[in-house]
């Protein structure tokens, strides 16, 4: 596993030149990447700018499939092909989305909703040898802010998963495994190969179910067990890139700064 930088913690208006910049020079081993950068200019541009850097490639995420009408939905997927045949050749093999908890929708009726509008996008990457993880979003606040709960913990989006193609499997994120109130030994147990990209980040340190979503914190700063978490990934096989997601943990903070600054927090958690 390697450590990146993700532009939510930082540097989420820089170029993908800039951001890569910003992650090197931190002394992060990786940094998510901008797909549709290495479209426009090419797989090997980018390799050579994160070379320069000497850095790793870290997430990315497909088009917009969630609001989508039919027209713009088949525009997207043709933007897809272009962005999975760069990732192919990037060996970037760690697209993902997340899923909202909670819908206006019945859960069967949000159930297939999601498998009818993902199932597309996985069959995509699956034509170029790429799978696509689904990120389960766990806090309280969010599961009940529309009026019916929708899938929440790893287990349950394993389920979506399996229905959409076997080629989907899961984003995990330390910070909603710790709202849904479920051990990183689950990963091994139950989610062993399945895991295609990881974020990390810390929980303050209160209830669970009063832990909002914004309130992310640096790793070690807060209640989540890094060292469980890092041993629940390497337990259950995964040995990509875990981006670093804090959102406005540093968002006063200048970039350059902001990146140290978050970079020196995960060397003290063991990152």
């Amino acid at each position: 596993m390697y450590l990146c930088l993700n532009r939510g913690t930082t540097g989420g208006n820089l170029s993908q030149e800039d951001f890569a910049a910003l992650a090197g020079g931190a002394g992060f081993a990786g940094a998510d990447i901008s797909i549709d950068f290495a479209v426009q200019h090419g797989a090997q541009a980018l390799i050579d700018l994160y070379g320069k850097l000497n850095l790793k490639f870290g997430g990315w995420g497909p088009p917009e499939w969630r609001q989508a009408d039919a027209a713009e939905a088949k525009t997207n997927l043709e933007k897809l092909k272009k962005q999975a045949e760069v990732a192919a050749k990037l060996k970037a093999n760690y697209c993902a989305t997340w899923i909202m908890p909670s819908s206006e929708s019945q859960l069967a009726v949000n159930f297939q909703f999601h498998v009818d509008r993902i199932k597309p996008v996985a069959a995509i990457l699956a034509e170029y040898g790429l799978s696509f993880g689904l990120e389960f979003v766990a806090p309280y606040h969010l599961r009940k802010m529309h009026r019916h709960e929708f899938l929440f913990t790893p287990g349950q989006m394993l389920e979506l998963a399996g229905a959409i193609g076997p080629n989907v499997g899961l984003l995990v994120d330390c910070f909603h495994l710790h709202c849904a109130g479920v051990p990183a030994t689950y990963l091994a147990e139950k989610a062993a190969g399945k895991i295609v990209l990881a974020h990390v980040n810390d929980a303050p340190k209160v209830p669970a179910h009063e832990v909002l979503d914004g309130t992310r914190v640096f790793p070690g700063e807060g209640a989540i067990d890094q060292a469980a978490y890092r041993t629940g990934l390497t337990a259950a096989g995964y040995d990509g890139p875990v981006s670093l997601e804090v959102f406005a943990r540093v968002k006063d903070v200048p970039p350059a700064e902001a990146a140290l600054q978050a970079r020196e927090a995960c060397r003290k958690a063991g990152w």
